[in-house]
């Protein structure tokens, strides 16, 4: 009998039910779960007792070519953080994040959603924090006081919304989303959370 793989998994809760709408979860998560790589967190997204979308690591080869041509494309050089199959309110693709350590310009990241066609679903990049609106900011820091990041986030076709991670003085964290105009869309905590499968 095999003993039960442990992942950290990073959840987001979701504050209002705005994902109802969430595209399915495939019905075989936690076998996907089980041959993820070890060292790579996956990400889940939960609303009430409902898993709304979740994104498993991949190993290097798994990713279509056409989506990883977007990829580099999109994201060209940096350092891969994440990538791994994703399934949310966007719909099915693949995620890949991406670090600049700032040696030829300033520290950021990069994010993409993009389908196995090489289709770009959404991607966002952080946004040094003088350089956000301040309305936006001020709305995030409704939800806590501390900013860590801000990025702006675009779908297929144009920016859509920011996405500021506040954490208050306990360390709790929040991603909250603020439209473009600054009122807040949602906020989701998120906590580390360990699965045993």
């Amino acid at each position: 009998m095999r003993s039960p793989r442990l992942c950290l998994l990073f959840a987001s809760l979701l504050a209002c039910a705005a994902c109802s709408t969430a595209g399915a979860v495939p019905a075989d998560l936690s076998a996907l779960l089980a041959e993820a790589p070890p060292d790579v967190p996956a990400r889940l997204w939960l609303d009430g007792d409902r898993i709304v979308g979740a994104a498993v690591a991949v190993g290097p080869g798994e990713v279509p070519a056409d989506a990883r041509r977007t990829a580099e494309a999109v994201q060209p050089r940096g350092e891969r953080v994440f990538q791994g199959r994703e399934w949310g309110p966007r719909g099915e693709g693949y995620r890949i994040d991406v670090h600049y350590a700032g040696d030829a310009g300033p520290e950021h990241s990069r994010s993409l959603l993009v389908t196995a066609d090489g289709r770009v679903l959404e991607r966002s990049h952080t946004v040094p924090i003088p350089d956000v609106p301040q309305h936006v900011l001020a709305s995030a820091m409704q939800i806590a006081a501390r900013i860590d990041e801000a990025r702006i986030v675009s779908g297929p076709e144009h920016e859509e919304y920011w996405s500021v991670q506040v954490h208050d003085r306990s360390g709790r964290v929040w991603v909250v989303e603020v439209t473009l105009d600054g009122r807040i869309v949602r906020s989701l905590r998120r906590t580390p959370a360990r699965v045993d499968g």
